[in-house]
């Protein structure tokens, strides 16, 4: 394994280790988030800081607020490594309302939504990037009505970043859908994201596609399955990778290696999840020598929107997770 990436990698398990003391009552799925996002930034958790944010969201929403519960936890997280988390918080509030006026509705992926635009769109393109969002969105649900749902506000959000035109990408988003489920990708919403991202790169959609199905078989084939919440992080990889069995191969050392941790093994994660949080520590590795000019890819100025989609992936497999542990354990 890299250097470098195995640095990573010991930071991740670190850190997990770190927010389970510190956050007993939190669910575990979100501990390898916060883990695994403060990793990517080369940052050990500050305990401190996460707890002094959380109560400062606590203070700043009304008790019935989507930004608690778990939202809290992971945005705590993200806001970590900001020198100024309230104005930065205060700017999500902001973009939140204006997001509500709109149209949006209320919801827990509407939070992570408004995070995304204010982390990465200027303020004086906040209503333009807003409404771009809600073309995104009405042209997703104009397509798959009954697929598309409040959980793709973030990657309508995600779309709404780019300066890609609406109506052409929301035309490669269906090409993309179709082209995969002929070849044996079930319909449904996690395909439906898939597409999405997919949308992002530059490629043409056979070579977009094509490259999906070998990279999904070929994890297949060395046990690192990726269950359909986990199609996100497949969209990333296809996008960055120009080598799929290199690729793969830094992504089953991770999760082999992960596999013999304490809290990463059989009893504590599940197969997809485990190959989610190593796929997307290999992918962060990539994301950076592109950004460096260490590896050359033809992303052009997708390379931003993809940086964000591959956070957003995470989330996405972190929150659907863990509903199904939340609704399993009330049942």
């Amino acid at each position: 394994m890299d250097v470098l990436l195995k640095k990573k990698v010991d930071l991740m398990v670190e850190n997990y280790y770190e927010l389970k003391k510190a956050f007993k009552w939190e669910y575990t799925l979100v501990h390898h988030f916060g883990a695994m996002v403060n990793a990517m930034g080369e940052k050990a958790v500050d305990k401190d800081k996460i707890e002094e944010i959380k109560k400062y969201i606590k203070a700043e929403t009304k008790w019935s607020s989507y930004f608690r519960g778990v939202n809290s936890y992971i945005i705590a997280n993200l806001l970590c490594s900001e020198e100024d988390y309230m104005r930065t918080f205060q700017n999500i509030l902001e973009v939140y309302e204006y997001m509500e006026r709109i149209g949006f509705k209320n919801s827990n992926y509407l939070p992570l939504a408004a995070y995304t635009l204010v982390k990465e769109v200027p303020r004086d393109q906040w209503n333009y990037r807003i409404k771009r969002m809600k073309e995104f969105y009405e042209s997703m649900k104009k397509n798959h009505f009954w697929l598309t749902s409040h959980d793709d506000y973030v990657f309508a959000a995600v779309l709404a970043t780019t300066d890609l035109e609406v109506a052409k990408t929301s035309e490669k988003i269906e090409d993309c859908y179709g082209t995969l489920n002929k070849k044996g990708f079930y319909k449904g919403n996690d395909l439906q994201t898939l597409s999405h991202i997919l949308a992002l790169g530059e490629e043409g959609i056979e070579e977009k596609c094509s490259k999906a199905i070998k990279l999904n078989a070929a994890l297949l084939d060395k046990e690192c399955k990726l269950k359909y919440t986990g199609l996100a992080t497949l969209g990333v990889l296809t996008l960055i990778t120009t080598d799929i069995d290199k690729m793969v191969y830094e992504i089953k050392e991770v999760y082999d290696y992960l596999y013999e941790k304490d809290g990463y093994g059989f009893w504590s994660l599940d197969k997809s999840m485990r190959t989610v949080l190593a796929a997307n520590l290999v992918a962060d590795f990539y994301v950076n020598g592109i950004k460096n000019g260490i590896l050359k890819v033809t992303l052009g100025n997708s390379i931003n929107a993809i940086i964000i989609a591959q956070q957003q992936a995470t989330i996405a497999a972190v929150c659907a997770a863990s509903a199904a542990a939340a609704s399993s354990s009330s049942s």
